[in-house]
């Protein structure tokens, strides 16, 4: 049940969509992350004084993608209860990127912002559909111990 949430959040988080107020379009969020690598290989770490929110949409990406890479990696683990912590640190790192997107979007327009909440509420309910199942399961693991 565990592995088959991690999966479901995975996927939910990559098509998230962002909206990019300069380019007046949208994107989801692997296409950033597929696109993040080369343009920080690229361009490093630079950040636009007049536009804050895209230029670091290719870090925010690089912190989703790490985010599920770590997840991906704890899938192929056979005692998933034993990488509790790498599987939160995963989930926020992929939170925290969600959460950045929502906030740039609120800085530029209301409608941005709605769109980019709206298409990440499924990974939310995922989210913590993930943390119920870790928690659940380790109730379980400890009911049998006692």
């Amino acid at each position: 049940m565990i592995k088959k949430a991690i999966i479901l959040t995975l996927i939910l988080n990559s098509i998230i969509l962002i909206g990019v107020p300069a380019g007046h379009g949208y994107g989801i969020m692997i296409m950033f992350e597929v696109i993040s690598i080369p343009m920080l290989i690229k361009n490093g770490f630079d950040f636009q004084k007049e536009y804050p929110f895209e230029s670091s949409l290719f870090l925010i990406a690089l912190i989703s993608l790490i985010g599920k890479l770590i997840s991906v990696a704890i899938l192929f683990s056979k005692n998933i209860l034993n990488k509790q912590k790498w599987i939160y640190i995963g989930l926020i790192l992929m939170l925290i990127s969600f959460l950045i997107v929502c906030f740039g979007a609120w800085n530029y327009d209301n409608f941005l912002f709605a769109i980019t909440l709206g298409s990440g509420i499924p990974f939310l309910i995922y989210f913590n559909q993930v943390l119920y199942s870790i928690n659940k399961e380790k109730y379980k693991s400890e009911l049998v111990k006692a």
